[in-house]
């Protein structure tokens, strides 16, 4: 049989919603430690249930036994775990406050019933019974996770407030290949062997990456909210100044919860100049649909995006033949498991040409990455990306009679550490290498930076 276990349920901050589910072991009820044996034969089957984490059939179950056994501990304590996990947060409430009553120097018990206070938004009982539990002192992972939970409980409260954030960030770093080009001197073509100048060759240098903006979050009422945020960053490249780049983004959403779905909608606006001429300009729509798990579950996000990609330039002669029109469809599972944070993502996009002549710019690919995230300690997060993309070309390369294709594997090795709830440092080596079928688009490149990124 289980004992008792504590469980973190949804956490929403900031524009999107971001899933916090974290487990203790605070396991020292001893209705909870019986022996199997000792289970009464009628609840083994709501036992058996619970261990599984066959919450909504456990609940079910549950629901047809009120009446002969509500009110006994071990099975008030089998429901209301299985109401609680089930999304029945208030039939949670009077089970775990029978318990409370019964076991009042059971700190676990009273985690699970501030769970359940959490999850029925009595925030003021929950906020209660945790600051109750953390001053008898629990061990450092209980400590740790308590106070994730108050964060969640302010966070909740701000919620119901207009919020306007302002922050700047700076990193500093060197790259092996600030313009994502080949390393080879000459590259074979039908018309023979081509020799490459030196800025189409991949150029390393140094880089410093500094960026201001703003977010301002408007709830419209306890399902609804608006979010604003705006950035400008500048790429600024040490040495190679062709290649310096400004970057101005704006974007805007409105969110509605449904129960434990959440949706939004909203547009992205992005202005790029490279070396102080206009380089590129998209606007996006985008829509998507986030579902919060209880328990252990995985939290999916499905985002659907329609952007419209324009070169308007008169620096390049015919730049406008690569504008495209793009349909991105990703999914997202997210899931939080003790000190490890687990990201999974599927994405699929395909691209069409604006103009007939440029078909050979527009790409279909598809892709998938991993993220996994370990809190070692409160404040300090090492994490490891890794993606891998695959894209073709929707045309032939005029230059070469062949369709482009490539296979691309980027890996990321970082560490964040929240010095304060202001101020983030951060510390990131990156790896890329894209294989392509022309030699031409083939390439490696590897940087490191480190920075900070501080808010008021």
């Amino acid at each position: 049989m289980k004992t008792p276990g504590f469980t973190a349920l949804p956490r929403f901050t900031g524009l999107y919603s971001i899933l916090l589910a974290i487990v203790l072991c605070f396991r020292s009820l001893p209705l909870a430690a019986a022996a199997e044996d000792e289970v009464p034969a009628a609840l083994l089957p709501l036992d058996a249930l619970v261990d599984d984490s066959r919450f909504d059939e456990a609940y079910a179950l549950a629901q047809t036994m009120l009446a002969e056994w509500e009110g006994e501990p071990l099975f008030d304590y089998l429901y209301g775990s299985a109401a609680l996990e089930s999304g029945h947060a208030n039939a949670a409430i009077f089970a775990f406050e029978r318990l409370v009553q019964d076991y009042p120097g059971e700190p676990s018990l009273k985690l699970d019933l501030a769970r359940a206070q959490f999850a029925q938004r009595n925030l003021a009982a929950a906020r209660e019974l945790f600051e109750e539990v953390r001053a008898t002192q629990p061990e450092p992972n209980v400590q740790r996770n308590i106070r994730a939970f108050l964060d969640a409980i302010a966070d909740r409260e701000d919620a119901t407030h207009s919020r306007l954030i302002w922050f700047v960030s700076a990193l500093f770093g060197h790259d092996s290949n600030i313009n994502s080009a080949t390393q080879l001197d000459t590259i074979g073509t039908p018309l023979g062997e081509v020799t490459l100048q030196p800025n189409t060759q991949a150029i390393a240098d140094s880089f410093a990456d500094l960026t201001g903006g703003v977010a301002y979050f408007k709830p419209l009422n306890k399902l609804a909210a608006f979010n604003f945020n705006a950035s400008y960053q500048r790429h600024d490249k040490l040495t190679s100044n062709d290649f310096d780049l400004d970057v101005f983004a704006a974007n805007a959403s409105y969110t509605r919860t449904y129960g434990n779905l959440r949706l939004s909608g909203g547009g992205r606006v992005q202005k790029a100049n490279l070396a102080s001429n206009p380089f590129q300009n998209s606007a996006s729509l985008l829509v998507s649909a986030e579902r919060s798990a209880n328990g252990e579950g995985w939290t999916p996000l499905l985002t659907l995006a329609y952007t419209g990609v324009r070169y308007g330039t008169t620096a390049v002669a015919n730049a406008n033949l690569r504008d495209v029109n793009q349909w991105l469809l990703s999914g997202v599972l997210g899931k939080h498991q003790g000190r490890f944070n687990h990201n999974v993502s599927l994405f699929y996009g395909t691209e069409t040409a604006r103009y007939a002549q440029g078909n050979d710019n527009a790409q279909t690919f598809y892709g998938l990455a991993w993220i996994e995230q370990f809190q070692w300690r409160p404040s300090h997060t090492p994490y490891l990306r890794v993606s891998l993309q695959h894209s073709q070309n929707q045309a032939p390369t005029p230059l070469f009679g062949i369709t482009r294709k490539a296979d691309l594997v980027a890996t990321a090795l970082g560490w964040l550490w929240r010095s304060s709830d202001q101020l983030d440092l951060t510390a990131e080596l990156n790896y890329l290498n894209n294989d392509a079928n022309l030699d031409l688009f083939a390439y490696e490149r590897l940087k490191v930076q480190a920075g900070l990124r501080y808010q008021f």
